[in-house]
């Protein structure tokens, strides 16, 4: 049975370097690696150890549905996955789920950070003689500075104040004093870890180069759009997090408007280009895209799906993806939750045609679920109709997330008009009449936020979107109490902080695990 074999070897590279590196400076398990000096001799080893990046990345979001779990069911906006785990999230925002250890653990995206710096180090200090151009060598530490910041942007989106590693952890010696004691990292502030998520970003757009739809490796490698996104959403971010830092905002729009005018990428028309349009989107490397993970079988960088909720595809899909009806277990577009209710009483959203191309059976209450992850191909191997692999891509950037950070951004910098034209444009594509409603700050948020939670359903982004946006409708248990003690974070792992005292828990969390 086909799996990620490509990966596989390149995480055991990453496993000689940095399996156990950032586990060890956080989680004070220190061990000796394997000498470097063997490895970064030639342009192939640096570009497998680059991938190794991306599949260690890869793994930190997908393992255990992770990327949902943090940035789709807390908002409870259109899915009840109904998986008897998630139903602590949706019912009550129990986020301390003890049987999920995983999703509380920052390793592995300190793991994928640690690999890229450690690729950073080592191949700036490479000969240019050993790469086919100097544009090649700058290409792959721009690549691994990418991945960097991006790990580093999770990592404070999830859990908020983290420690910071700024440097390539290779030996124990590293993690011992001369006294022969542990050394121990605290958890930095959490405007610390977006600065140096926004250094590592800022050092990918300066090493990378643009390129064009249709490209190789489009979107699934990063270039140098896929960096501004990455910074226009990090910075909108940090303002949202510092006051609204009116100088973080237009360096959001800035870097949005670089990725518009740059990218070559452009919106998707639903209207004009209905299944089709969506398919490709979903899919993969498409014109809209800027950065996604892969999911492609033929490149033996897929699963097989199955109903459980190990995989996203177990959270999200139903019959007739599976054999049988709507059980208790399986997903649905709850119409109690905000997204339905808002769709319901909204009447520009009577035409709106994602309903259709989103979703399975949209009007049903029952067995209506979402269609994003529901590409698929057959496992030759298996005389089993239902023996599927996954072709759906992770959609991590793509231009209409560019238009509405830039919106949400003018928005807060008072620039109504701006960000209703951002608005109108993304409203368009999907046969939703232009906005008429209030110009004022709260009022536009709200409408930016409700065109995200349809537009990004089941992305892992509206989760994210509610705390950027301090809106949290539609979820009664975010409490005012809650929020003042960041309960909107998720609870660190118990075994992280009795490996290293000095990691502190999230307030809300304490007591609780």
């Amino acid at each position: 049975m086909k799996n990620i074999k490509k990966y596989t070897v390149l995480i055991m590279i990453v496993g000689l370097f940095a399996t156990f590196s950032c586990t060890s400076i956080l989680d004070q398990e220190p061990v000796n690696i394997t000498h470097p000096d063997v490895f970064w001799d030639s342009q192939p080893n640096a570009e497998q150890a680059l991938a190794g990046a991306y599949a260690t990345f890869k793994n930190a979001i997908t393992k255990n549905a992770n990327f949902i779990y943090w940035g789709d069911l807390p908002a409870m906006t259109f899915i009840n996955s109904r998986d008897w785990i998630s139903n602590y999230i949706e019912n009550s925002g129990n986020y301390v789920l003890p049987y999920r250890g995983d999703t509380r653990n920052w390793k592995n995206l300190y793991r994928a950070a640690n690999w890229a710096l450690t690729i950073e180090k080592y191949v700036s200090e490479m000969p240019n003689n050993l790469f086919t151009s100097k544009k090649e060598k700058d290409r792959i530490i721009g690549e691994a500075a990418f991945i960097r910041g991006l790990s580093y942007f999770w990592i404070a989106r999830v859990w908020g104040d983290a420690p910071i590693v700024n440097e390539s952890i290779e030996s124990s010696n590293q993690l011992i004093n001369s006294d022969g004691f542990v050394l121990r990292i605290p958890r930095s502030n959490e405007l610390e870890v977006l600065d140096f998520a926004l250094e590592a970003t800022n050092k990918a757009i300066n090493y990378l180069d643009y390129s064009s739809p249709g490209s190789t490796n489009w979107a699934i490698k990063a270039n140098k759009a896929s960096a501004e996104a990455l910074k226009a959403d990090l910075t909108l971010w940090y303002a949202a997090r510092d006051n609204d830092n009116p100088e973080m905002l237009k360096t959001a729009i800035n870097a949005a408007t670089n990725v518009i005018n740059n990218s070559g990428a452009v919106l998707i028309d639903y209207v004009a280009e209905g299944k089709e349009g969506f398919d490709n989107m979903c899919i993969g490397g498409s014109k809209t895209a800027l950065f996604e993970i892969n999911m492609n079988s033929s490149m033996n960088e897929s699963f097989r799906i199955s109903s459980g909720g190990n995989h996203y595809t177990g959270l999200t899909l139903n019959f007739p993806i599976w054999k049988n009806k709507n059980t208790s277990t399986s997903p649905i577009i709850d119409p109690d939750f905000y997204g339905k209710k808002m769709m319901a009483n909204d009447p520009d959203r009577t035409n709106d045609i994602r309903k259709k191309l989103f979703f399975y059976d949209y009007e049903s209450d029952e067995n209506s679920f979402p269609l994003k992850y529901s590409h698929t191909s057959q496992d030759t191997d298996s005389k089993d109709a239902y023996a599927l692999f996954t072709e759906s891509n992770i959609l991590l950037y793509r231009m209409a997330d560019v238009h509405l950070i830039r919106a949400e951004a003018f928005a807060k910098s008072n620039q109504a008009a701006n960000a209703v034209a951002d608005l109108n444009l993304t409203r368009s594509k999907a046969n939703v009449p232009n906005y008429t409603g209030n110009m004022d700050k709260e009022s536009l948020i709200k409408a930016i936020f409700e065109e995200r939670s349809i537009e990004f359903v089941i992305e892992g982004k509206s989760a994210y979107d509610r705390i950027r946006m301090n809106y949290f409708e539609g979820v009664p248990w975010m409490t005012q109490t809650r929020i003042a003690k960041k309960g909107y974070f998720w609870p660190i792992s118990p075994s992280i902080i009795s490996n290293n005292p000095s990691i502190v828990q999230t307030e809300f969390w304490r007591g609780s695990l």
